[in-house]
């Protein structure tokens, strides 16, 4: 047997691509190979230490993933049931606003009723707006079961409903009197990327509805997720290799049947019958295929509206930070209520920061006994051009004066608005989009793919087939971002190379663990 031949090869190990690789190894015996550039995998689940301290680098809380829910079961069939999930403490969010504070706690009826009371003349409005959540909700999962389907049926299920969940969340928003509450229900949107007036409330609908229950975090840290799902593949004769950057996908007789990767700078080539791309689209069309093919997919990738990156301070405390007046919630620091002022700032030169993201991590991962803290704000690659062709750990003094400036600011603005934590401060470093960029490949350090916009969901959505017969694809892109949109896309893209019954079969296989679980 030629030891370079696998049945499927998948080219990123991120949650899209560790999903699908877990679930055809688990149900259909399949030898798959994931090959990951980075030195570690997981993609974003990934986790890397400095000192005592450790971080998981994407991973800061997870929804929807109480026991009982068709998520977990998914989760725990991709693992085999691996990972263990910590409950954050209620109220696992706080919103600051400059003109009052949101604590955000478990539960559907509690969120609302806490709204309704804050808010007693918005009350009709508000209890309109959970059932519209999940009315967008449910229209976003036949979106996703669409993509099994031709685009012609998939059109037809996807027409009744639609015009809910494709207005902007702004357009949805403005039905609300108050300037606090339309800065309120929206407060999340960082977690997908894009600001009420450019995402569609299909998006905003699905991430909300999904931390409804609750937050949650793998215990062990969002790592475990990986070595799990590694362990499933490897045991049904799959490898994960990291170090190996795809270079192109092979193409013979007008099928795709390997991969071209470079390790330790020599071109190896893998060979399969099916590949999976877990790269982006943009990367998969752009770089990977052949120019010859796919030149329909390319265009698409060529007129894409980019997602955001982000800096990432990441930080090690040298004290419970319990014991300065913070907890395990999530704190989302804003400086003005309108937050598509903030985001218009990510105009390639500003630095000026509008608002913040912090949480601890160490606080709700159980047994980590070095305190940990990361404070996140959008970016843009234009900001670090100068450093652009630099590469990591090598990008020079100024590069590194630059990044320390940066996370003082962040420090400061935090410090202003929720004083106590800069004292704490044991260890610091950023991550910038140039980071993201050497580790994933993504264009412009990108975090979510492409903009979560009205065109995300029709024109411009990606199919799992492509038009290069045996080349599929996989990850956010074909879903939502987030872990468990990705891993959402992952089930997706296995059940179509499953075949007529795949979906089904994933999903009485996740059911029944989950009954386990109860």
């Amino acid at each position: 047997m030629n030891t370079n031949s696998y049945d499927v090869i998948v080219v990123g190990s991120g949650m899209g691509g560790l999903t699908t690789a877990s679930i055809l190894a688990q149900l259909a015996g399949k030898r798959v190979l994931v090959v990951e550039r980075h030195f570690k995998l997981g993609g974003f689940t990934h986790s890397f230490r400095r000192k005592s301290y450790e971080w998981d680098v994407g991973v800061h809380y997870i929804g929807d993933m109480q026991p009982e829910s068709m998520t977990r079961g998914i989760m725990d069939l991709v693992t085999r049931q691996g990972v263990q999930w910590n409950k954050m403490n209620s109220p696992y969010e706080r919103f600051v606003f400059p003109n009052g504070t949101f604590d955000v706690h478990d539960g559907e009826s509690r969120f609302q009723t806490d709204l309704v009371e804050r808010f007693p003349n918005e009350a009709s409005r508000i209890k309109q707006y959970f059932k519209d959540l999940r009315r967008a909700q449910s229209w976003m999962a036949r979106w996703f079961v669409s993509k099994q389907f031709s685009p012609t049926l998939a059109s037809i299920l996807m027409y009744f409903g639609k015009n809910l969940p494709s207005m902007t969340t702004n357009e949805y928003l403005q039905r609300f009197e108050d300037p606090l509450l339309r800065a309120i229900l929206p407060a999340q949107w960082p977690d997908f990327g894009s600001p009420p007036s450019e995402s569609a409330f299909g998006f905003h609908a699905t991430v909300s509805a999904d931390f409804l229950q609750g937050g949650f975090y793998p215990v062990g840290g969002a790592k475990e997720i990986a070595i799990h799902a590694t362990k499933a593949i490897e045991d049904h004769g799959g490898k994960c290799l990291v170090n190996h950057a795809v270079k192109e996908i092979l193409v013979h007789n007008g099928k795709a049947c390997g991969v071209t990767v470079i390790n330790k700078g020599k071109e190896i080539q893998f060979h399969a019958p099916i590949i999976i791309s877990n790269a982006g689209a943009v990367t998969t069309f752009g770089k990977l295929v052949p120019q010859e093919y796919c030149q329909r997919e390319r265009e698409k990738a060529e007129r894409l509206k980019p997602g955001t990156s982000a800096n990432i301070l990441f930080l090690g405390l040298k004290d419970d930070p319990r014991n300065h007046g913070f907890d395990d919630r999530n704190y989302w620091i804003y400086s003005r209520l309108d937050h598509d002022t903030q985001a218009r700032h990510l105009d390639g030169q500003s630095k000026r920061i509008d608002g913040l993201f912090l949480s601890f991590g160490s606080l709700r991962n159980p047994g980590q006994e070095s305190h940990t803290a990361q404070i996140i704000n959008f970016s843009d690659e234009q900001i670090w051009s100068p450093y652009a062709e630099t590469k990591w750990k090598q990008r020079g003094d100024e590069y590194e004066k630059e990044k320390a400036a940066i996370g003082e600011d962040m420090l400061d603005y935090v410090e202003k608005r929720m004083p106590g934590l800069r004292a704490i401060v044991d260890y610091q470093e950023l991550s910038t989009p140039l980071t993201v960029k050497s580790f994933t490949g993504h264009v412009g350090g990108g975090i979510y793919g492409q903009a979560c916009d009205k065109n995300r969901l029709f024109r411009d959505q990606w199919r799992i087939k492509t038009s290069l017969p045996n080349l599929y694809l996989t990850g956010s892109d074909v879903g939502t971002p987030g872990v468990n949109g990705a891993m959402m896309a992952g089930v997706m893209t296995a059940a179509k190379i499953l075949g007529p019954f795949g979906l089904p079969r994933i999903f009485m296989r996740s059911h029944s663990l989950g009954k386990k679980q109860a």
